[in-house]
């Protein structure tokens, strides 16, 4: 179980490549606290840190653990402030991409099914029947847990990569199985769809990821012209632009999605063929860009996303479930002591011993974190550093989400 404390307001990697008008963009992103550019929660897992599996692919990393990842992710190549070498700062905050409120006047509140059910009550399910409170999604992408996970079924019409990581919260997978039946719809006798990795049955760090804790993230491959494989590059030559844009559009419009991670080449094929086949230009243009000082774009570039496209989804009632639930575990005593988690961009030189005494924690902490199973790390490689100390559970209040973002 996880156990959510606040930290402060940091700039993400990719929202400083998000804006194409310069640094002023860049920062205001940063100020309003937009969800993929600020780190807006730190907490810790009780679970799922020993589960751990192995990548998917050939090249780069999910979420900035180059050299033993197949996946790239939020945060790139085990940095977070560029591409380049620089190492003026070893601790960056992790990506967590949670929403903490920015542009709060635009949510909408969840409507749950445990909304008239008292905290008693599900004190009694908790020891009776926990599987009848449904999915749980605790805490942040980056250092979450996932309870009453569902795992993502086969089908003839997708492939599951690895079905023993292949566990989300039951929003989640139920959406993905209504969008890729939407893209079947539209175009039937569609190719197999190639689903990656979601989360572990119990959430917790899944390496190569960095994120992919919290049952809430699932990589997805693309619609290709001719025969393909599991991550392979896509490009103008063999992108299948029509089923890709609609399996892309039915995560918009079918489903509570958070942000969509394809490469900036890959969103202008795309771009153009929404528009090409008669797509508002202004529900184009919010999806792809945004709108400043409003709301951040749906789809974001993320370096290495021309293999696979990195989905998020907000999974609304599986986090109000979990927030029920965690008060109930915090007065029960059951939840671990909160930790801090901060990220360490090693440098040559650095060990884990270093690490741990640099952050007043331990060997076995930092193992633990990263599902490291010796004690060997990598320079340029960014692993999660839990620093204990003494932190203030804050009050969460009730989960809401923005309201979908639907074509007029």
């Amino acid at each position: 179980m996880s156990v959510t404390i606040r930290s402060g307001c940091v700039l993400d990697r990719h929202w400083a490549r998000w804006s194409l008008v310069g640094a002023l963009v860049s920062v205001l992103v940063c100020v309003l606290g937009c969800a993929d550019g600020c780190a807006s929660a730190i907490q810790s897992s009780t679970s799922g840190v020993s589960e751990r599996g192995s990548g998917q692919g050939d090249s780069g990393d999910e979420n900035g653990n180059d050299g033993t990842s197949d996946e790239s992710d939020e945060l790139t190549r085990g940095s977070v402030g560029g591409d380049g070498d620089d190492e003026s700062s070893d601790e960056v905050v992790d990506d967590g991409g949670e929403h903490d409120g920015v542009f709060a006047h635009q949510y909408r509140p969840v409507d749950h099914p445990l909304a008239s059910v008292t905290d008693a009550e599900i004190e009694r399910l908790l020891e009776e029947d926990p599987e009848s409170l449904g999915s749980m999604s605790f805490g942040a992408t980056n250092g979450g847990s996932l309870r009453n996970g569902v795992q993502m079924p086969e089908g003839d019409r997708w492939h599951v990569m690895d079905r023993a990581r292949a566990w989300g919260t039951r929003e989640m997978v139920d959406g993905l199985v209504r969008c890729i039946d939407v893209v079947n719809a539209s175009y039937p006798g569609s190719p197999v769809l190639q689903i990656g990795h979601l989360s572990l049955p119990r959430g917790g760090a899944l390496s190569p990821h960095v994120s992919h804790q919290a049952g809430r993230d699932v990589d997805l491959g693309f619609f290709y012209t001719g025969t393909s494989r599991w991550y392979e590059r896509a490009h103008a030559g063999n992108l299948d632009r029509a089923r890709t844009w609609a399996l892309v559009r039915a995560l918009i419009v079918e489903t509570d999605v958070e942000m969509i991670l394809i490469d900036v080449g890959l969103q202008k094929l795309l771009r153009e063929h929404a528009l090409g086949v008669g797509e508002d230009a202004g529900w184009v243009d919010d999806v792809f860009r945004g709108v400043v000082g409003q709301r951040p774009p749906l789809i974001r570039h993320a370096p290495g996303h021309a293999t696979h496209m990195h989905v998020r989804f907000f999974s609304p009632i599986a986090r109000e479930t979990a927030r029920r639930v965690q008060a109930v575990l915090v007065k029960q005593g059951k939840a671990e002591v909160p930790m801090v988690i901060v990220m360490h961009r090693a440098r040559s030189g650095d060990t884990l011993g270093r690490l741990a005494n640099m952050y007043g924690t331990t060997v076995e902490a930092i193992q633990k974190a990263n599902g490291l199973r010796s004690s060997k790390i990598r320079a340029k490689q960014t692993y999660r550093i839990p620093k204990p100390g003494v932190a203030r559970v804050v009050v969460v209040p009730p989960v809401s989400i923005p309201p979908r973002r639907l074509p007029p």
